[in-house]
């Protein structure tokens, strides 16, 4: 055998055992799927994924991480909703995740639940509306996660802020969806004291939206617009509303003050919006994965958290100033560090 000979075998036989090795290696890594309700486009989405990468740069354990998104914020279309869950499924099948990360309450309700108190995969959800046990969670040996609490405190004391100490009456706007519904019902629940609830709406038109909001003109002093993705023309027209097009007719036509608790209220053309933090729920959520991942075989699973302590504001200021308002200097300074201090 000559010497070129030789050596090329033995560059073909060490880059055969590289190859092994490196599949080796990818296999043994744990494998981690985060499965979003919304699409890929979707801002909260974007965001809760900006939090997970920020977690992940400064990780040093070898991992596997892949996204799959169900794509539900835009439509409630019984068929839909069946192909998208049926698409998780088999990529759940496919990829055998050792854990998956299921964002908001849609990817609970519609595929991970399915998975509660088997042995594999490990459930973190985050960003939940709804109580774990409704997920069949509490009791489950494989789940934990962050449940999501709109910052329902900062509201409250920003409107005191805004009217001068004074009480106000307040009238909310929600989907009727599981996403709206939660989250009115956090609403509800909420000791507002000195305000009061005046009225609530849920509902999936705009043009239902509408009616609810010139009716509310002289009967409520605040105004909280709750999330609105997937919010329709009409029931006769499914065409879905713009976020943008849903904010300027708001600011432009409500009489009492809008607060947004929609995470793109103030970008989408909103004056004021006080809302969860979705790149905190990312990175929360990453890190209790990569805890979990990392410790001995059986071990229990983290302690589940009740909501996150930061929240995000909005400010649009040309709004706020023209219903004369003005927010002390610290709100301003919130959300210019946010990136959400706009003109």
């Amino acid at each position: 055998m000559t010497r070129s000979r030789l050596h090329t075998i033995l560059i073909g036989v060490f880059l055969a055992a590289f190859i092994v090795f490196l599949a080796i290696f990818n296999a043994m890594k744990p494998r981690i799927l985060v499965l979003h309700s919304y699409g890929a486009e979707s801002p909260w989405s974007q965001r809760v994924n900006s939090g997970i990468q920020q977690i992940l740069k400064k990780n040093r354990t070898p991992v596997t991480v892949r996204y799959h998104y169900l794509g539900l914020e835009s439509s409630l279309d019984p068929n839909r909703v069946r192909n998208a869950v049926n698409d998780a499924h088999r990529a759940i099948a496919l990829q055998r995740p050792d854990l998956v990360i299921a964002v908001d309450d849609e990817s609970n309700q519609h595929v991970v639940r399915d998975y509660a108190g088997k042995d594999r995969p490990k459930i973190v959800y985050v960003a939940t509306l709804l109580s774990p046990d409704y997920y069949g969670y509490d009791t489950a040996g494989n789940a934990s996660g962050i449940q999501e609490r709109l910052p329902l405190d900062a509201v409250r004391e920003t409107i005191l802020v805004v009217r001068k100490g004074k009480a106000a009456r307040i009238a909310v706007l929600a989907m009727d969806d599981l996403t709206g519904q939660a989250e009115l019902e956090q609403v509800t629940a909420y000791h507002w004291g000195p305000h009061r609830l005046v009225a609530t709406k849920a509902s999936n038109s705009f043009h239902e939206w509408q009616q609810f909001i010139q009716n509310q003109a002289d009967q409520a002093d605040l105004l909280l617009v709750l999330s609105y993705d997937g919010l329709v023309r009409s029931s006769q027209d499914r065409q879905t509303v713009p976020h943008n097009e849903i904010a300027a007719w708001i600011e432009k036509n409500a009489k009492p003050l809008p607060i947004g608790l929609d995470t793109t209220y103030t970008e989408d053309g909103g004056g004021l919006s006080i809302t969860p933090a979705p790149g905190d729920f990312g990175e929360k959520a990453m890190t209790m994965s990569l805890h979990w991942l990392s410790s001995r075989k059986g071990t229990a699973p983290p302690e589940a958290m009740n909501g996150s302590p930061h929240f995000k504001v909005g400010i649009r200021n040309s709004l706020l100033e023209a219903r004369g308002i003005e927010l002390p200097a610290i709100y301003l300074e919130a959300a210019r560090v946010n990136g959400s201090l706009l003109p």
